[in-house]
Protein backbone atom coordinates (compact mmCIF):
# COMPACT_ATOMS: atom_id res chain seq x y z
CA UNK A 1 0.00 0.00 0.00
CA UNK A 2 2.81 2.35 1.01
CA UNK A 3 4.42 1.79 -2.36
CA UNK A 4 1.31 2.40 -4.43
CA UNK A 5 1.14 5.98 -2.51
CA UNK A 6 5.03 6.36 -3.48
CA UNK A 7 4.01 5.72 -7.22
CA UNK A 8 0.80 7.79 -7.48
CA UNK A 9 3.16 10.84 -5.82
CA UNK A 10 5.71 10.31 -8.37
CA UNK A 11 3.04 10.24 -11.13
CA UNK A 12 1.72 13.45 -10.07
CA UNK A 13 4.91 15.10 -9.80
CA UNK A 14 6.40 14.04 -12.87
CA UNK A 15 3.40 14.68 -14.98
CA UNK A 16 3.05 18.26 -13.39
CA UNK A 17 4.11 21.23 -15.88
CA UNK A 18 7.17 22.99 -14.62
CA UNK A 19 6.88 26.49 -13.46
CA UNK A 20 9.78 27.67 -15.76
CA UNK A 21 8.87 29.33 -19.08
CA UNK A 22 6.18 31.76 -20.22
CA UNK A 23 2.77 31.97 -19.18
CA UNK A 24 -0.09 34.78 -20.22
CA UNK A 25 -4.01 34.72 -19.63
CA UNK A 26 -6.22 37.35 -17.99
CA UNK A 27 -7.63 38.40 -14.95
CA UNK A 28 -8.83 41.33 -12.69
CA UNK A 29 -6.95 44.19 -10.79
CA UNK A 30 -8.76 45.75 -7.81
CA UNK A 31 -7.05 48.80 -7.02
CA UNK A 32 -8.34 50.74 -3.32
CA UNK A 33 -7.85 54.02 -5.35
CA UNK A 34 -10.43 53.55 -8.18
CA UNK A 35 -12.57 50.26 -9.93
CA UNK A 36 -12.30 46.87 -10.70
CA UNK A 37 -10.28 46.29 -14.35
CA UNK A 38 -9.41 43.84 -16.31
CA UNK A 39 -5.80 42.61 -16.99
CA UNK A 40 -3.81 40.59 -19.21
CA UNK A 41 -0.53 39.66 -18.30
CA UNK A 42 2.64 37.86 -19.24
CA UNK A 43 4.60 36.29 -16.87
CA UNK A 44 8.33 34.75 -17.32
CA UNK A 45 9.66 32.64 -14.36
CA UNK A 46 13.49 30.94 -14.81
CA UNK A 47 14.51 29.08 -11.88
CA UNK A 48 17.35 30.10 -9.95
CA UNK A 49 17.68 26.83 -7.68
CA UNK A 50 15.64 23.64 -6.73
CA UNK A 51 12.47 25.77 -4.54
CA UNK A 52 13.91 29.21 -5.84
CA UNK A 53 12.00 30.87 -9.08
CA UNK A 54 12.77 34.82 -10.38
CA UNK A 55 9.63 35.96 -12.28
CA UNK A 56 9.22 38.94 -14.24
CA UNK A 57 5.66 40.19 -15.73
CA UNK A 58 4.16 42.67 -17.83
CA UNK A 59 0.59 43.82 -17.55
CA UNK A 60 -1.94 45.80 -19.40
CA UNK A 61 -5.36 47.13 -18.28
CA UNK A 62 -7.36 49.81 -20.56
CA UNK A 63 -5.51 52.36 -18.83
CA UNK A 64 -2.05 51.49 -18.19
CA UNK A 65 0.61 49.17 -18.75
CA UNK A 66 3.38 47.95 -15.71
CA UNK A 67 6.13 45.97 -15.23
CA UNK A 68 6.81 43.63 -12.18
CA UNK A 69 9.73 41.51 -10.97
CA UNK A 70 9.64 39.16 -7.88
CA UNK A 71 11.04 35.86 -6.84
CA UNK A 72 9.18 32.60 -5.20
CA UNK A 73 9.93 29.98 -3.19
CA UNK A 74 8.18 26.35 -3.94
CA UNK A 75 6.40 25.75 -0.84
CA UNK A 76 4.79 22.19 -2.54
CA UNK A 77 4.45 19.80 -5.18
CA UNK A 78 2.41 22.83 -7.03
CA UNK A 79 2.54 26.23 -4.79
CA UNK A 80 4.65 28.88 -4.97
CA UNK A 81 4.90 31.82 -2.44
CA UNK A 82 7.00 35.05 -2.68
CA UNK A 83 7.27 38.85 -3.45
CA UNK A 84 7.21 40.55 -5.88
CA UNK A 85 7.75 44.76 -6.87
CA UNK A 86 6.64 47.30 -9.33
CA UNK A 87 9.74 49.95 -9.84
CA UNK A 88 7.76 52.35 -12.30
CA UNK A 89 4.65 52.65 -9.29
CA UNK A 90 7.18 51.94 -6.39
CA UNK A 91 4.62 49.41 -5.15
CA UNK A 92 5.56 45.89 -3.46
CA UNK A 93 3.42 43.10 -2.39
CA UNK A 94 2.80 39.40 -1.98
CA UNK A 95 2.52 36.66 -4.91
CA UNK A 96 1.08 32.93 -4.61
CA UNK A 97 0.98 30.99 -7.66
CA UNK A 98 -1.02 27.29 -7.97
CA UNK A 99 0.35 25.37 -11.17
CA UNK A 100 -2.84 23.02 -12.21
CA UNK A 101 -1.07 21.20 -15.63
CA UNK A 102 -0.08 23.99 -18.31
CA UNK A 103 -2.60 26.53 -16.22
CA UNK A 104 -1.90 27.96 -12.96
CA UNK A 105 -3.97 31.01 -10.87
CA UNK A 106 -1.75 33.80 -9.81
CA UNK A 107 -3.21 35.81 -6.60
CA UNK A 108 -1.43 39.08 -5.70
CA UNK A 109 -1.58 41.77 -3.01
CA UNK A 110 0.10 44.80 -2.07
CA UNK A 111 -1.04 48.33 -0.24
CA UNK A 112 -2.15 49.57 -3.59
CA UNK A 113 -4.59 46.51 -4.14
CA UNK A 114 -5.30 43.16 -5.10
CA UNK A 115 -6.32 41.00 -7.81
CA UNK A 116 -5.77 37.50 -9.28
CA UNK A 117 -4.93 36.25 -13.36
CA UNK A 118 -5.67 33.34 -14.63
CA UNK A 119 -2.48 32.13 -17.08
CA UNK A 120 -1.71 29.54 -19.49
CA UNK A 121 1.97 28.02 -20.72
CA UNK A 122 2.99 29.81 -24.19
Amino acid sequence: MALLAIGLCLETEAGATSLEGVWSGSGVVNPKDGPRETVRCRLSYKQETEKVFSLTATCATHSRKVQQTGQLLKVGPTSYVGDFYNSGYDISGRVRVVVKGSAQTVTFQSAKGSGSVELRKR
